[in-house]
């Protein structure tokens, strides 16, 4: 077994232990009687994303909820580009997103602010209730994750995915969806996350072979894409260590020509794995031979594989979760075994700016 524990204290660690609690907050406050008893805003045609670094990563996770759950049309973009169409129309029925952990980023403050100039609508997902983008959106939501120390987000990030798929499911529930299903098997997510910190397999032995490396890829299919792409950011903050994340089928596209014999992959699959990834992922086996480290809940996983193994979920969201999870400790091993302060990474700040 490899768990958080024997790792030296920090921010990050703490932060990382205390998402479960994150988790299980949310729910109780929002899942009243089978149902999401949330503010969200029915009349819009589309959702637009808003944001930058890992709240990025959140509504690129968002956008896929509200399609996948709420059926309803998606967009995303970073704040940077957006902000570089000063000339842009602004259309109101579109309901403007912006995500920030700390409600004051900069650029996400700019972009917010240009939709309010042209008479948009907008809703801030952040962190802190007291703060620019919060208090200057029309509609809101807190993560409530709590005060974040450490540089790396976690609990703020992850506190922000799950509060986005509560906004999808409550979406979905105002068209007369049926949501039963996704509630079901999350009763005990504090349980499970907490069992997933404290028991996942392999994963000293992966942050050992990792922590050797100059630069490694992370692959993904949907959901698990955003999730390497996280993972990526995570790594890259607290190690420098090069670290990209490519969806699974667009590796074989050009992607591979990195490979050699000393080549290793990071792969994040699921048991609920599709047929066209799994086929993809034995054909990068078979034609590039590379060491692989799979991120993964799936039982008789390939001998060949080192498997970060954790327990199954029927719950998709706490798989996703669990998936974030290990590679936010997987980030933590890393940087510890190249003593790096993974509270505070060199170069690195929060990014935000004056109110």
């Amino acid at each position: 077994m490899g768990n958080i524990e024997n790792a030296a204290s920090s921010n990050m660690m703490d932060e990382i232990k205390e998402q479960p609690f994150v988790f299980e907050y949310l729910i109780n406050k929002y899942i009243k009687n089978g149902r999401v008893d949330a503010i969200f805003p029915s009349n819009f045609c589309e959702v637009k994303f808003v944001a930058s670094g890992s709240s990025y990563n959140c509504a690129r996770l968002g956008q896929k909820f509200f399609e996948n759950i709420a059926k309803l049309k998606t967009s995303f973009e970073y704040s940077s580009e957006f902000n570089s169409n000063q000339d842009r129309a602004i259309n109101k029925d579109v309901l403007y997103f912006f995500i920030s952990q700390s409600g004051e980023t900069y650029d996400t403050k700019c972009a917010l602010d240009l939709v309010n100039k042209k008479g948009g609508h907008t809703f801030a997902l952040v962190n802190n209730d007291n703060s620019y983008i919060f208090n200057n959106s029309e509609f809101k939501m807190n993560i409530e994750a709590g005060v974040e120390k450490s540089i790396a987000a976690t609990k703020s990030f992850t506190g922000g995915v799950l509060c986005l798929w509560l906004l999808a499911l409550h979406s979905a529930q105002t068209r007369g969806a049926d949501i039963t299903k996704y509630l079901k098997d999350i009763k005990d997510i504090k349980k499970d996350t907490q069992n997933v910190i404290q028991n996942t397999e392999n994963i000293e032995e992966a942050a050992e072979a990792l922590s050797k490396l100059k630069a490694f890829p992370i692959i993904g299919y949907s959901y698990n894409y955003v999730i390497a792409k996280e993972g990526a950011l995570k790594i890259k903050e607290t190690s420098y260590i090069d670290v990209n994340a490519y969806p699974t089928g667009e590796f074989l596209h050009g992607h591979t020509a990195i490979l050699n014999e000393n080549s290793v992959i990071v792969e994040i699959f699921h048991h609920n794995i599709g047929e066209f990834e799994q086929k993809t992922l034995e054909k990068i086996k078979k034609d590039y031979n590379p060491k692989i480290i799979a991120i993964s809940d799936v039982e008789d996983c390939n001998d060949e594989f080192l498997e970060v193994k954790f327990q199954k979920f029927n719950s998709e969201i706490i798989t996703m979760l669990s998936s974030v999870i290990i590679l936010q400790i997987l980030a933590l091993k890393i940087a510890k075994k190249l003593n790096r302060n993974v509270d505070k990474p060199l170069g690195l700040n929060k990014v935000v700016g004056e109110n």
